[in-house]
């Protein structure tokens, strides 16, 4: 029997007469999302990118059996939609390790990708995907639970900040591979460093296919050229949580979806617990778990096999972040609410309106718990301001932030004020006697508006056109 580990590169197709063990399966993405033969023909005079990966893969990992999808055309484009089905034909095919040398850097992208990604690695696939070639923070390779790979030798410096990037390893992209009789060296590129890393974990996986993601994670970081010292993931991974105690009540969604019932029994469900104190996890087995923990206690006793977030990790980002910018160079709108508001709700549904009007909106509070929401979790700058604040420049210039939204309540506002006292605008939400007060202030100009009763998306929507508005004006003349 072959026990060759089976590998799908997910590219713009594999032309078998460089491969020398075949393709096991060829196919593609048609019109209407259906995976079918692929019965297109290629030369060599085409662009040869999904050939030039698997030729690397095989180089590194001989016995690995590779499958070949094509989703991107002769000049390497293609959409993210073809990228469910793709991952969909490999699961029903038992094919356990994929390599993704693509991806996009467009944040409109972010939520179908990190919602498509997460249900397939927590059905136990591995993904592997190059990081943009651009030096931007690009997706999937970015994700907590994908194995995220750039190249030595590039002439951008991201590698040294390779936390808030998302790069789990960095890795030669220049082999040397055989077409026909012909030796020829692959270029300097994040694509052809990916599928080197992509053979090791295959290497890996036909030893010992109980390697999970966390661990096949711990392994890229060790075979990097660059020392991974720091870990810093992204609580962007959940699938399925548990939820263990109560936080605030938010008519807001969770990014994902939540299991309920007697943990012993719904366990098997899960790949994810989130707990507000360790005291709720004390008769909880949670060693093959994901941890999103809230509290504030220390997590370095918790025993978790898998991924953890806590307040430590953005402690830990801030501390090494070494991102040397200019200043930022993006709008700030800071928000103080009252208690009383449902601040989670306002806040993703501002960042939704202006992702909507096609802006890239930083949403900072400074509560953990936002994380659930898919907000930017960042503590109270009051110990080291100017590492928090460089630390946010990084952010924003990595992921090409349009403008950042810094939520602070009403009561400490004054204070956090005075770290960007040259804000664009400043906004007041306030609660007085059941009608919700909405104080703007832009450069000496003030607006009021009153919200009464509950705030809902067309009210936040109102608010989005009054900053958006204030905040293109200079532009518009």
């Amino acid at each position: 029997m072959d026990k060759g580990i089976r590998v799908a590169i997910i590219d713009n197709g594999i032309n078998e007469l460089f491969i020398k063990r075949g393709i096991q399966k060829s196919i593609t993405i048609d019109e209407h999302g259906t995976c079918i033969d692929d019965a297109k023909n290629r030369n060599q005079q085409q662009f040869q990118h999904g050939t030039n990966c698997a030729m690397i893969l095989e180089k590194y990992c001989c016995d690995c059996r590779l499958n070949s999808i094509r989703i991107l055309d002769e000049n390497g484009k293609g959409t993210i939609k073809s990228i469910y089905p793709a991952l969909e034909w490999c699961y029903k095919n038992e094919i356990r390790l994929v390599n993704l040398s693509l991806g996009t850097v467009d944040f409109r992208d972010y939520e179908k990708l990190k919602v498509l990604v997460n249900e397939y690695t927590a059905k136990g696939m591995i993904i592997i995907a190059a990081t943009a070639n651009s030096g931007f923070v690009s997706y999937p390779a970015s994700f907590t639970n994908v194995i995220g790979v750039a190249t030595t030798d590039s002439p951008l410096s991201y590698s040294k900040d390779y936390i808030q990037m998302g790069i789990d390893s960095i890795v030669p992209s220049e082999h040397i591979v055989k077409i026909c009789d012909m030796e020829i060296k692959t270029s300097l590129s994040n694509s052809y460093a990916a599928p080197y890393i992509c053979a090791l974990i295959a290497n890996k996986l036909s030893n010992d296919k109980t390697f999970d993601i966390a661990k096949l994670k711990r392994y890229a970081k060790e075979q990097s050229h660059i020392k991974m010292t720091v870990e810093g993931d992204e609580p962007d991974w959940i699938y399925r949580a548990y939820i263990s105690g109560r936080g605030t009540p938010s008519r807001a969604e969770y990014y994902f979806e939540t299991v309920t019932g007697v943990y012993d029994e719904i366990q098997g469900k899960i790949d994810t617990v989130i707990a507000y104190s360790t005291a709720e996890l004390e008769n909880l087995d949670i060693r093959n778990k994901h941890l999103i923990y809230l509290g504030n206690e220390d997590t370095y006793n918790i025993d978790v096999q898998g991924f953890i977030w806590s307040r430590e990790t953005r402690q830990r980002q801030i501390k090494h972040n070494y991102y040397q910018g200019s200043g930022l160079e993006v709008p700030i709108v800071i928000l103080a609410v009252e208690d009383v508001i449902d601040k989670f709700y306002v806040l993703t549904e501002l960042k939704s309106a202006f992702a909507n009007g096609g802006y890239n909106a930083y949403t900072i509070e400074m509560e953990p718990e936002c994380v659930l929401y898919a907000l930017e979790y960042m503590p109270e700058p009051v110990s080291d301001i100017d590492a928090w604040k460089s630390f946010i420049e990084s952010q924003t210039f990595y992921k090409q932030s349009d403008l950042i939204i810094w939520c602070v309540p009403v009561k400490d506002q004054d204070k956090y004020l005075k770290v960007y006292p040259d804000c664009d605008v400043q906004i007041v939400l306030s609660n007085e006697k059941g009608n919700n007060i909405v104080e703007f202030s832009f450069e000496g100009e003030k607006i009021e508006k009153i919200i009464s009763g509950l705030i809902d998306r067309k009210d936040v929507e109102e608010i989005y056109h009054i900053i958006e508005s204030k905040l293109t004006e200079e532009e518009d003349g």
